[in-house]
């Protein structure tokens, strides 16, 4: 598999940020997942950068440990290939040309690696079993190997069960095609957002439920806790992306609870803000009457603004309690 990387060419590209491209094209064959960490300790390649992915295939462990790094690095995946094309850019920008493509096979694996993943009508997307040629008994046992590899790599990905059993439904020597509709409901397509994943966890003096989700904007957790002696708590755990001081220092910070009208109740005399690494962490007390209104709610997140008449604003937009509602009425319940 062969690897180019396109940086942002000019200026405003890169304060807009987004222009940053990786082409992954040709077959995936072994030792290539070694090339692909070499390739990117020799650029420095921000997260959230998109890989373009077209291949129609090659060896399973190379790809399964391309898409781990690719998942690693917080970049996202595409299939095609997204090339510069001419100089004509209206002064500012530069013009692109986006092509569709190939995901075939192994390939598949490797795009199942992205944070996000977009997949639309121009390409194709293929799976069909994963097996070795000739089979012996040696090959046998290392099949039944692949196999669990797989599925423990497809299960880390968050993808559905279910893709592995189209893929093993066919036969070797040909491919299934999958199209959009096919891939979205196994959690393989997330175009600009993945649903939220909620959970409920314990730490020492705190019990709290957690909220995660990706989307453009960043890797982002909402958590609604209770800890002794203060009571309920939320806590939100904001991907950066550069703007620490907004979020660190804007005058706004506001709890919204969708019910579904729109409640929103001002942080900011009783929050605290601090960074750490990547993220911008906020964290307030709240009163059981407020935790009570969360856990009524559709959805609830939290937003930091520059005024009250900004109409762009920083941090978690509503994270959706479908399937989680009853989940937080009793987080809540239980302990009021």
């Amino acid at each position: 598999m062969q690897f180019e990387y396109t940086p942002p060419q000019t200026e405003l590209e890169k304060a807009l940020g987004g222009y940053y491209c990786i082409n992954a094209f040709g077959p995936i064959a072994i030792g290539d997942d070694e090339k692909f960490i070499e390739f990117l300790q020799g650029s420095e390649i921000p997260p959230r950068t998109s890989v373009y992915i077209d291949s129609t295939g090659g060896d399973v462990d190379a790809a399964i440990n391309i898409g781990r790094t690719i998942r690693d690095h917080w970049f996202s995946t595409h299939i095609g290939q997204s090339v510069l094309d001419g100089d004509h850019d209206g002064g500012f920008l530069k013009k692109r040309k986006v092509s569709g493509g190939s995901c075939m096979s192994a390939a598949t694996l490797v795009f199942l690696g992205g944070r996000l993943r977009y997949f639309d009508d121009r390409s194709r997307f293929g799976v069909h079993q994963f097996s070795f040629r000739n089979p012996s008994p040696d090959h046998i046992a290392r099949s039944q190997i692949l196999s669990a590899k797989i599925a423990r790599y497809v299960a880390d990905m968050g993808i559905h069960a279910e893709f592995l059993e189209i893929a093993s439904t066919t036969p070797s020597n040909e491919i299934k095609l999958l199209s959009p509709a096919d891939l979205d409901p196994l959690g393989v397509v997330t175009g600009g957002e993945t649903p939220v994943s909620w959970s409920i966890h314990a730490v020492e003096g705190a019990l709290y439920v957690r909220g995660e989700r990706d989307n453009l904007y960043g890797h982002h957790k909402m958590l609604l806790g209770f800890a002794k002696p203060n009571g309920f708590f939320v806590h939100a755990v904001i991907e950066s992306q550069g703007r620490e001081e907004e979020l660190t220092n804007f005058p706004l910070v506001e709890l919204v609870i969708h019910t579904p009208e729109e409640t929103v109740i001002n942080l900011f005399d009783r929050c605290s803000r601090t960074v750490q690494g990547i993220y911008t962490n906020i964290a307030s007390q709240i009163t059981p009457a407020e935790a009570m209104s969360i856990a009524q709610s559709t959805a609830f997140g939290l937003r930091v603004r520059g005024g009250p008449d900004a109409g762009v604003f920083l941090g978690i937009g509503p994270m959706s309690l479908d399937g989680a509602s009853h989940l937080i009425k009793a987080f809540v319940g239980n302990l009021s």
